[in-house]
């Protein structure tokens, strides 16, 4: 059926639409982004607030969920499940606090508006809480506002301390070691790789998951480091990354050359045959012959954490993806300080080489690594004080017992 303009009605340009994998739009999704453009809202903040509603709709689809399902039990309702999955991605580093918090916000926002058009029954959907908001004027004056929230909101705290990106810490040399080496005895090969590209390139997760046979094939030499390839990611290439920043990431030989291997291998050749036409060229497939999405890669590092617990490893409990990015990034940094001249090429090279879209970012890195000799000092010190070089055991004992 051929698509028709409708002279009527007046044309929207750029107008965001959400549409399934079958190719039906979200009708009810799609007139709620066209009634907040009619109502003066710009096409920035529709498309941001469609873009949480898209990912919100993958949700559904994987879990094989419809937007209006919501049983008597709680757990089972799809807001619920949604809060739940993007909580753990925000544990596991895939999305950062404030962005959890924007989704989960705007999923609740269309809501709201789906019940006052009486698309949906205020049944079950959630509680609402009345809380008690105070600030201060410029002037210094009190201010109060009561705001109505409901019980699924998903605060913004970021963790207190000493972290890189997204509240997270990178993981030690031995860490790395022991996680691969596990990874590799189980043959767990793609997330063994996945690891391997995080720990070595950097890359986000979203950029892995996206790779194709051509990003190896577009890979090419570092005219001043020759066990380097360059290879791009970012627009205009398939292979996604976080704000659309375009540039190149650095792979070390030796990794493009496992990944080329892992491309012709038979396992991969299986997952492929079973892949639709336009997921047969990505590097990395589910046993299914489909693409890792979110859910499906959430759900793969919670069964890793599992199994990485009952072996035995127990300090890899709150494991997160994400600090893979934040291991390569302070160690390319402590070796950019330590053999550059100036601070300020290293940030450079560091910003370019993790494609921070902002300085800020790459400054964390600065700071962490700075600070690393003042904590070893710090340690060092406490370890001499209980060890006995510093003063008596016993005499600390009896003196905490007495007081």
């Amino acid at each position: 059926m051929p698509w028709v303009v409708d002279s009527t009605q007046t044309e929207i340009p750029d107008c965001p639409q959400i549409f399934r994998m079958d190719g039906e739009p979200w009708i009810e999704a799609n007139v709620y982004a066209v009634q907040r453009l009619e109502a003066g809202k710009n096409i920035e903040t529709v498309n941001a607030l469609m873009n949480h509603l898209r990912d919100y709709a993958e949700f559904l689809e994987v879990e094989n969920l419809d937007w209006r399902h919501f049983p008597q039990k709680k757990r089972q309702r799809c807001l619920v499940r949604y809060r739940g999955n993007l909580i753990e991605r925000r544990d596991d580093g895939c999305l950062s606090p404030s962005t959890a918090t924007a989704r989960m916000s705007s999923v609740v926002a269309f809501y709201r508006w789906a019940r006052r058009e009486g698309l949906i029954d205020r049944k079950n959907l959630w509680e609402d809480q009345q809380k008690i908001i105070r600030r201060h004027t410029l002037i210094g004056l009190p201010r109060t506002l009561a705001v109505t929230s409901s019980d699924l909101a998903i605060p913004n705290r970021k963790r207190p301390g000493d972290s890189v990106e997204d509240g997270l810490l990178p993981l030690s040399d031995s860490a790395r070691k022991t996680l691969l080496a596990f990874l590799n005895r189980q043959g767990m090969t793609e997330l063994y790789l996945m690891f391997v590209i995080g720990f070595f390139t950097g890359a986000r997760i979203e950029t892995i998951r996206t790779l194709r046979l051509l990003t190896l094939d577009s890979a090419r030499s570092d005219p001043s480091i020759p066990n380097l390839q360059r290879v791009p990611v970012g627009p205009p290439t398939p292979v996604k990354t976080k704000f659309r920043v375009s540039g190149d990431l650095l792979f070390p030989l030796p990794v493009i050359h496992l990944l080329q291997k892992y491309a012709t291998s038979a396992r991969r050749l299986a997952r492929q045959a079973k892949a639709d036409d336009e997921d047969r060229t990505l590097l990395f497939l589910t046993t299914r012959g489909r693409k890792y999405e979110d859910g499906s890669f959430t759900r793969l590092m919670s069964e890793l954490r599992k199994n990485l617990v009952k072996s035995g490893l127990g300090e890899f409990e709150r494991l997160k993806f994400h600090q893979t990015r934040a291991t390569f990034g302070s160690q390319l940094m402590r070796l950019c300080i330590e053999t550059m001249a100036h601070t300020d090429d290293a940030i450079v090279f560091v910003r370019d080489a993790m494609l921070h879209k902002n300085e800020a970012t790459t400054w964390k890195y600065v700071k962490f690594v700075q600070n690393e000799p003042i904590k070893e000092k710090l340690a060092d010190e406490f370890f001499d004080f209980f060890s006995g070089k510093e003063t008596n055991p016993d005499a600390l004992i009896d003196y905490v017992t007495n007081e």
